[in-house]
C-alpha cells in the first residue's frame, strides 16, 4: 500500500479518506482525532479493483493472461489484435501485435515468458517473440473453420488448440507442425482445451455439453465424456496438482470433477444469474474463480464450494476470461464492456 510507505504527514492527511473497516482507520484514526473529518462519502471498505485498463477502440476483451513473472497480462480481442500490459501500470508495453484477419479468441504465454501465442476466427494460431512483438515461424494452419482456445504444454515444446471444427489439434511449438492427427470425438463446437500440470493429459470442453480427457502422447480419450452439465461447457481448467477438473457451462454452474475417475465432486456451484464464460483455478487450487455474462466475478473455495464474500462487480457486460496471476494475489478479467481489470484476489478489491 502506497500510503504505508509514505512520509508521516501524508500518511496522517490521508486517514480521513481511509474507509473505516480499513486496519488504518480503525488503529490510527483515534491517534489523531485533531485532523480532517469526512462527513459524508466516506468508504466503509477498500474499492473492489485495484486498477481499470480502458482498452482503445471499440473491442471486447475474449481472453487475458498473466505472464509467469506475473509482470504482465496479454490480451486478445474482437479487434483482432493482442496487446502486452505492464501488470503494476497498466500502461501498454511495446506496439500491438497485429496480423490476424479475423477476431482474437485465445492468448496465452509460454511458461518461460518468452513466448505469446494466439487463435483466431481466421483459423490460425500465431507464435510471437513476447519481447520484441515478433511473429516466430510461420501460421500454424490445419483447423477448417475458428479457433476458440489455446494452451502450452507444462515444458513450453507443445501447443494444442480447439476449434468450431470440433477437434483439438496439437502441434510443434517449434516447427509450427501438426503432431499426429486432430483428436476427434466432441459433436459440436470444442470451447477450451488445456494440458495437465505434468503434460500427459489434455481437456477439452465443448457446445456437445461434455469434457473429454485425452491421452497426450496418443490422443486417445481417457474413459468416457464427463457428463452432468445442462448446457453448453464453455471453459475447462485443471487444478495445480492436475487431481481435479474445473468447467463453467451456459448452465450457469461452475462443476468440479475428479480428474481420473471423472466423477463429480460434490454439487455444481451455483450462485451466478447468467452463463459461466469462463473459469480457473488457484495457484495453491484452494480456489477457483469464474466470470459470467451478468458482468460478475465470484471466487470459490475449492473444497467446498462455498462463494467467498460477495460476486466483484464492475464490469458493464460480459466477463470473457478471467485468470489468477501467479503468486494468488491477483485476478484479471476482461470483458465486453472493453476493459481489462485486476482484483485483489484476498480482499475482493480491485
Amino acid at each position: 500500500m502506497v500510503i504505508a510507505r509514505s512520509a508521516p504527514h501524508i500518511y496522517i492527511s490521508a486517514l480521513p479518506f481511509a474507509p473505516i473497516s480499513s486496519h488504518i482507520s480503525r488503529h490510527y484514526f483515534s491517534v489523531f482525532s485533531n485532523t480532517l473529518s469526512l462527513k459524508r462519502g466516506r468508504l466503509h471498505h477498500w474499492p473492489a479493483v485495484e486498477m481499470v485498463i480502458p482498452v482503445e477502440g471499440h473491442s471486447s476483451i475474449n481472453s487475458v493472461a498473466f505472464s509467469p513473472d506475473g509482470q504482465r497480462i496479454v490480451s486478445g480481442s474482437n479487434d483482432c489484435i493482442i496487446r502486452v500490459w505492464n501488470a503494476t501500470t497498466g500502461a501498454m508495453e511495446g506496439s500491438p501485435l497485429t496480423g490476424h484477419t479475423n477476431l482474437v479468441t485465445s492468448v496465452a504465454f509460454s511458461p518461460d515468458g518468452q513466448q505469446i501465442i494466439s487463435g483466431s476466427y481466421d483459423r490460425t494460431i500465431r507464435v510471437w517473440n513476447a519481447t520484441t512483438g515478433a511473429m516466430e515461424g510461420s501460421l500454424l494452419t490445419g483447423h477448417t473453420h475458428g479457433i476458440t482456445s489455446v494452451a502450452f504444454s507444462p515444458d513450453g515444446q507443445r501447443i494444442i488448440s480447439g476449434s468450431h471444427d470440433h477437434t483439438i489439434c496439437g502441434w510443434n511449438a517449434i516447427t509450427g507442425a501438426m503432431e499426429g492427427s486432430p483428436l476427434t470425438g466432441h459433436t459440436d463446437w470444442v470451447t477450451s482445451v488445456a494440458f495437465s500440470p505434468d503434460g500427459q493429459r489434455i481437456i477439452s470442453g465443448s457446445y456437445d455439453h461434455t469434457i473429454c480427457v485425452w491421452n497426450a502422447t496418443t490422443g486417445a480419450m481417457e474413459g468416457s465424456p464427463l457428463t452432468g452439465h445442462s448446457n453448453r461447457v464453455t471453459s475447462v481448467a485443471f487444478s495445480p496438482d492436475g487431481q481435479r477438473i474445473v468447467s463453467g457451462s451456459y448452465d450457469c454452474t461452475i462443476c468440479v470433477w475428479n480428474a481420473t475417475t471423472g466423477a463429480m465432486e460434490g454439487s455444481p456451484l451455483t450462485g451466478h444469474t447468467n452463463w459461466v464464460r469462463s473459469v480457473a483455478f488457484s495457484p495453491d487450487g484452494q480456489q477457483i474463480v469464474s466470470g459470467s455474462y451478468g458482468g460478475t466475478i465470484c471466487v470459490w473455495n475449492a473444497t467446498t464450494g462455498a462463494m467467498k464474500g460477495n460476486p466483484l462487480t464492475g464490469h458493464t457486460n460480459t466477463v470473457r476470461s478471467v485468470a489468477f496471476s501467479p503468486d494468488g494475489q491477483r485476478i484479471v478479467s476482461g470483458s465486453d464492456d472493453r476493459t481489462i481489470r485486476v482484483w485483489n484476489a484476498t480482499t475482493g478489491a480491485m
